[in-house]
């Protein structure tokens, strides 16, 4: 029954705070666009939108705030009774559920309202922009950010009321965590397209007359505003984060054990790597066009932008990567001691490592797929400079760049392999790692061979050439070897586990009797070379007292 009531009065508490944030903004935009319009700002609304958007507001908010302030008021009787009710009232998911729900999208929009509010004023101060959106972005910022923050002043008074209950929700540190990424993720981003527009400005290209939003300042604008708003968000998210972090227990110990946290910054490691990879790619196959004799520029451009435009593109990702991995690392070792930190680490080096991987076959593949195409071309194939700039440039180019991030990281995990086997063998991370590569491998397999044979067929029926089985037959090579490598890795480590298990005896169908005795027969089969006697010692050592092992061979 508790239950139930609580679903209701939260439900309809984030139902009606919707049309009544809806009209509060309307309302709050019509002061601020007159308000601009008396100083002189002013924005071109015809009375009778005016009045129409007046009336609407009002029915909204006439409509939704009686019945959001009464069931408001409902639940907060709920936090007036005995400790042990209110203590289950904070602590319920029901109540997590709701705040979860209304800080994400309260802080979805107030994000995207300020980096409405600031592209609109930004376009104002640099490139002479009638800012006619500003004061609707700025009532959205005012009026969710305001319901935004005081739904995390009622959330912090739960957590500060009975933090020995609240300490275990999740949803807080998925929200908390998971906003860090978005808005650290978001930023990198936007910081890298500012690289990108200086970048080109700086060598003096011009956008085609068409396109008004690619001329400077026009186009510093969009990424100015998206860097300065994600900016903003990510340093509250912070904030309230580090509040948890620096809590007292068992609160601050929650959120300082939590894998969340952790989880978080690796996956911008993650999402930092891939965006690396690819930019670095993409400047570095100019470049290997350009040694081949067969660049062409792209828009006009010259080599210069074409290839250092990527590559300065990738260091705001660079550095998200370096910093987010040193911080997780730096924490688990803080938080957690070396067991943990050597954790967290190897799933750090393991993300970067397989992400080069990736990079390095895909790159490979299509490596092989030139060469393939070129010793023997088929019917309609590109010519050999289009292929070389087309196929071969980008194929080594991410060869390159994919070795460059997966080799240094799987060799210091090999390492740490040799120096602990059993530990590393066993973990996790290191497991799903290999299981998911060779995954891939046996579906890249899957479908290249499917292909080849539908080549086959096709040659076969109609007695012709096969066509286009280059890239079919460079995939199926590389998937081929990458799967026999991880493979082997995967049997190593199973036979290095297994050998580590403690030796049971089991039952056996070679049973005799002997002078009151039960005599079982084993066969061992061992390797040439093997060392029986310490296998046979270590037998020894298991067996109770009372039996006896002989050797029989």
């Amino acid at each position: 029954m508790i239950s139930a009531k609580r679903i209701y009065l939260y439900s309809v508490l984030g139902v009606t705070l919707i049309p009544l944030l809806w009209g509060l903004t309307d309302l709050l935009h019509v002061a601020l666009r007159g308000l601009a319009s008396t100083i002189g700002a002013r924005e071109m609304v015809g009375a009778g939108i005016v009045a129409d958007q007046i009336s609407w507001a009002l029915a909204l908010v006439v409509v939704a705030l009686p019945i959001w302030a009464f069931h408001l008021g409902l639940v907060r009787r709920t936090l007036q009774g005995s400790p042990g009710l209110v203590a289950d009232e904070r602590a319920s998911p029901i109540r997590a559920t709701y705040f979860f729900l209304v800080l994400v999208a309260s802080g979805a929009v107030a994000c995207l309202s300020a980096y409405e509010l600031a592209q609109q004023l930004i376009g104002a101060a640099v490139a002479e922009q009638r800012a006619w959106g500003a004061t609707g972005a700025a009532a959205a910022l005012i009026v969710v950010g305001s319901s935004w923050l005081l739904h995390v002043c009622w959330r912090r008074a739960d957590f500060l009321a009975v933090p020995e209950r609240t300490a275990g929700d999740w949803l807080t540190r998925a929200y908390l965590y998971g906003g860090l990424f978005v808005v650290a993720v978001a930023a990198t981003f936007w910081f890298g397209n500012i690289l990108s527009v200086v970048a080109r400005e700086l060598a003096g290209l011009s956008a085609p007359a068409w396109d008004v939003e690619a001329r400077w300042p026009m186009a510093i604008v969009s990424p100015l505003a998206g860097a300065i708003a994600a900016s903003a968000a990510w340093l509250i998210q912070w904030v309230l984060a580090g509040r948890f972090v620096r809590a007292d227990p068992p609160l601050g110990e929650a959120h300082r054990a939590s894998r969340t946290r952790s989880g978080a910054f690796l996956a911008v490691v993650l999402v930092a790597a891939i965006a690396s990879f690819a930019l670095i790619s993409q400047g570095l196959e100019h470049v290997i066009a350009e040694i081949f004799g067969v660049w062409r520029s792209t828009g006009g451009s010259g080599l210069a932008v074409d290839a250092g435009g990527p590559l300065l593109m990738s260091l705001p990702f660079l550095g998200a990567w370096w910093w987010h991995q040193r911080r997780a690392s730096g924490e688990a070792l803080a938080f957690g001691g070396l067991a943990r930190w050597q954790s967290v680490r190897r799933c750090g080096r393991l993300l970067v490592a397989f992400v080069g991987l990736v990079g390095l076959t895909i790159g490979l593949a299509g490596a092989l797929s030139a060469l393939l195409e070129y010793v023997a071309p088929a019917d309609g194939s590109l010519p050999i400079e289009a292929t070389l700039r087309d196929v071969a440039a980008p194929a080594l180019a991410a060869a390159l760049v994919g070795s460059a991030m997966w080799m240094p990281d799987w060799v210091l995990l090999q390492r740490e392999r040799s120096h602990d086997a059993l530990e590393v063998s066993v973990s996790t991370s290191r497991r799903l790692y290999l299981l998911l590569v060779s995954a891939l491998a046996v579906m890249a397999l899957m479908g290249s061979l499917a292909y080849l044979v539908y080549q086959a067929a096709r040659m076969l029926v109609e007695a012709g050439p096969p066509a286009d089985v280059g890239l079919a037959g460079g995939v199926f090579a590389v998937a081929g070897v990458v799967l026999a490598y991880h493979a082997l890795l995967l049997r190593a480590d199973a036979l290095l586990v297994a050998a580590s298990q403690p030796f049971e005896l089991g039952p056996s169908a070679d049973v005799e009797t002997s002078a009151g005795r039960v005599v079982e027969t084993i066969e061992i089969s061992a390797p040439a070379g093997s060392d029986l006697a310490a296998l046979n010692a270590a037998i020894r050592r298991q067996l109770p007292s009372d039996y006896e092992l002989r050797v029989l061979t």
